[in-house]
């Protein structure tokens, strides 16, 4: 008979893959930013190390106007492949108080 598992292992275990995977987009971020001359800013959760079971990767796009569509895209389909939700602003249409608000609170990749 196989174990059970406890919701608390199963949110531990889904908490880890979230981890997993927005890790591996950021890396794959690093790689798009610095190939097409742009920056994605990492905030919340993936950014301060706390993140849960029902965590989303929180990124502000900050690419050239003629890049920003495929840099949301790029983020979008990679964050589809992992199962990882994402919240996607872009910067040039952020104002200028959410953007002071968080940048204490982010990191620029790459």
């Amino acid at each position: 008979m196989p174990g059970v598992v406890t919701v608390a292992e199963r949110k531990s275990r889904e908490t880890a893959r979230r981890r997993a995977a927005a890790d591996l987009v950021m890396s794959e971020m690093r790689t798009f930013g610095a190939a097409r001359g742009g920056r994605f800013l990492i905030l919340g959760s993936a950014k301060e190390d706390r993140m849960k079971f029902d965590s989303d990767l929180d990124v502000v796009v900050d690419f050239p106007a003629d890049m920003e569509s495929e840099a949301v895209e790029f983020v979008e389909d990679a964050c589809r492949k992992q199962g990882l939700p994402a919240d996607i602003h872009l910067k040039s249409r952020s104002s200028s108080r959410f953007l002071d608000r968080i940048r204490s609170h982010m990191v620029q990749v790459p």
